[in-house]
Order: structure tokens, then sequence, then C-alpha cells
């Protein structure tokens, strides 16, 4: 029997379909434009033009997709709970693409038009149950009948917040607002230290999503608003956005190829700071690049060595692309049981966390050729004062990794009398 192809929406504008590329290439799906497409007020992606009835690139429109699909565990359990290969991306386009990152939505064409989202109200102990079940089994807390996922490997459950109290489970393809995660037995101290991010970055302007940590009986969890999503009079809409990753058509399947290659740091198979750089300057917002370059420090300031491709987003609006809030920036290095001090990019040729400095990071920008090298010093300096000015305002979580608070100073002082980080001995 033949597969029906989807339907490919936009913010809800049917612009084109989605079909199986080959029985050889299950990784691979195959996009068509509609005919008559008139470009919207929003872009679709960096990676590929949307021009009418037209198809893509193949591969750049698969590694687009499939960048928007769970990693690792995640992502091999919604495929066994579907009866599907964790690499088949139509398959799981047509079993979860009803509401994913950004604004894209995949249904089949004979859905019915009068379909309104449902969700079920969740109580306390139903809520426990679900974020003990997704770091058991990373099944994203999903229902039986949902459509939804989300990027990354940690366990996660995705929710509904329409009243601002109310946890909501939704049902097929209805929407998500909040993106919660469970403490992990293994490493508590973890969801305190994404937090004290969290706070950190939203005191320096390079965040507005809200975050929380709660508790659901005796589980602590961390939710976080989506900054995808907002809410009008109950109703959920949608904001596009892509990843660099996705937007620079880098390999889907393969989770280590958002980072760049320590043994071939000039592949282009794998993203560098230099290609994001490029991205990031080509956007409509003439303060991306700036943006990022701020989001870049803070990662080095506050010791997040998981700042992949995938961590670095573009968010697509009416009639400008610019840069995501800073996400997914957790001080890594100092948590118990951290076996490297690399960094997932090299900054002007090194990875290790320890030899970064001032000047280094300076250089680094300065090596793209995009900015004056004042303007980067000026930059690079402003966040480090701004990240001194959050370390003063906000107090770390007690129960945040030990040693993590002294070491984001010891990185700021190090910084600011010239200094590679080095390592901090307590």
């Amino acid at each position: 029997m033949v597969e029906q192809a989807l339907d490919v929406l936009l913010h809800g504008r049917r612009i084109g379909t989605a079909a199986r590329s080959s029985a050889r290439a299950p990784h691979h799906v195959t996009l068509a434009w509609n005919d008559d497409l008139v470009a919207g007020p929003v872009r679709l992606s960096e990676s590929f033009a949307l021009l009418p009835g037209t198809s893509p690139p193949t591969k750049l429109a698969s590694n687009f997709l499939g960048g928007y699909a769970p990693e690792g565990n995640q992502r091999q359990a919604l495929a066994d709970d579907r009866g599907i290969a964790k690499d088949d991306l139509f398959g799981l386009l047509r079993e979860f693409g009803g509401s994913m990152a950004g604004a894209l939505i995949f249904q089949a064409p004979d859905e019915d038009p009068k379909y309104s989202p449902k969700y079920d109200e969740l109580t306390e102990t139903q809520l426990g149950r679900l974020l003990r079940k997704a770091v058991t089994e990373s099944d994203l807390g999903t229902q039986d009948d949902s459509r939804s996922m989300i990027q990354g490997f940690q366990p996660k459950v995705l929710l509904a917040q329409l009243d601002g109290k109310t946890w909501l489970q939704p049902h097929g393809r209805a929407h998500s607002t909040h993106i919660l995660k469970p403490q992990l037995s293994t490493k508590p101290s973890k969801l305190y230290d994404e937090f004290y991010s969290h706070q950190l970055a939203r005191h320096m302007g390079l965040s507005s999503f809200d975050s929380a940590i709660h508790n659901a009986g005796p589980l602590k969890y961390l939710a976080i608003e989506r900054f995808d999503r907002t809410i009008d009079n109950g109703t959920v809409s949608l904001l596009h956005q892509e990843d660099a990753s996705q937007a620079l058509g880098i390999d889907w399947v393969d989770a280590d190829s958002k980072f760049q290659s320590r043994e071939r740091p000039t592949d282009r198979a794998r993203p560098s700071l230099g290609r994001i750089a490029e991205l990031y300057a080509t956007l409509s917002d003439p303060a991306a690049l700036h943006t990022w370059i701020r989001q870049l420090t803070y990662r080095v300031l506050v010791g997040d060595n998981d700042g992949h491709a995938k961590n670095y987003g573009i968010l697509h609006l009416d009639g400008v692309d610019t840069v995501t809030d800073v996400y997914d920036a957790v001080p890594n290095l100092y948590q118990e049981g951290r076996i490297e001090w690399n960094m997932a990019f090299s900054i002007d040729g090194q990875f290790d966390h320890r030899r970064m400095s001032l000047d280094r990071l300076v250089a680094e920008v300065d090596g793209w050729g995009a900015i004056a090298r004042s303007d980067a010093e000026k930059l690079v300096m402003g966040t480090v004062r701004q990240f001194i000015a959050a370390l003063e305002a906000i107090p770390a979580p007690a129960e945040a990794s030990k040693g993590m608070r002294a070491a984001l100073e010891w990185n700021t002082e190090r910084l600011i009398d010239g200094k590679e980080i080095s390592e901090r001995r307590s």
C-alpha cells in the first residue's frame, strides 16, 4: 500500500507536501511546495529556499526536518512506541509532527477540518507519574495519541498551562507551552544549576522566558516556559524557529555531528563558530550577530561545555529573522562527575575551557571579519561586566553544585585580569 503524503503547514497555512524519499534511505523525505504558493511574512528555513512548484534538495530538507526530532533514548523510545525505526524520518513526522519546535505542522490530508485541540487536566499524583515515566522510559511523558516531539537528550515532559496554574497534558497535535525537566537522582544538583543559569541570563537580558522549580509530591522538576509559544485567551499560538544545526544543513542522524570535530576542526560536515557567525551575520536583524557574541561569551563564563549547534537558535518572526533567547546553557563543568574540560567549539583554536581568556574570545570574533575588533572587545567585556552584576544580584540556590558559584566568580576574575581561566583550586 502506498503511504499518503503528509500536508505541510506553516502557521496553519498549507505550503506543500512531505513524502517518503525511498525505502533505501529512511532518514530522508522529499518536500514539494505548492504551485500556487505565495511567500508569507515568515521564512521557513535558512538552509534552503521556498519556491513555488519546486522541491528543495532532499538532503538539506531532511536534515532540517530531522533536526526537530529528539535524540538518543528519547527518539528510540518514541519510535519503539509506534513501531517504527528510530531514523525513519517520514514515520517520525507522521507520528509526532503535529506539534514540534517552531510553527511547522505535518498532518494527514484527510484530517477532520473541524479538529480542535484537547487536553487532560493533571493532578499532582498524575504529574509525578508522568515525570518518573519520562526518566525511566524516555518517552517525553506523551499520551498514546500524542503527535508531539521536541529536540534533545534529557528526560522531559511536554505540558500546557493555559491559565497560568493548571498543568494540562496535550492530546493529538494539541500544543504544549512548557517543558518540564525532572530532577535526576544521579545528578540532583543539575536542575538547580540550570535554573540558576536561567536567572543570570534573564538578569543580563539574554533571555526572557520564565522558569521555576516545583514539586510533584517528593519529585522536584524545572518548568520552563517555551519561547516559541504564546498564549492569548487560552489559545496557543506558535512562533517559528530552527536551530543552527538545521540552518547549516548538519546531519540529523549522527548525534555527534552538532559538535565541531576536534580531530578535523575544519570539516565542513560539522559546525564551527565561524560558520555559525556567517549564518547570524546574514539574518535580517542587524543586531543578531552582536547578540550571539554575547551568548557565546556567556556560555564561556557560565562553564557550559554543551553549547553545540543545536543550542543556538534562529527565531523567524513576521518580517524579521533574529536570534532566540539563550537556552540550555548549563554550568556543566562544575557538576560532580564531570569528565573533561573541552567545549563544543574551539575558540581561537582552543577547545579547553581552562585556556579561555578575553584575548582568545576577541581573537575568535575578530577572525570572522564580520565586525571591527574594537566592537568585539566592547561586546565581550560588556558581557563580562553584566555577568558580574548578575552574580552580585542573584544568589545561587543552596541545592546547586558545590563550588559552582565560586567557580563562576573565579572565571570573571581571571578574565578581567587578562588571564586564562585555568583551573580553580578549591
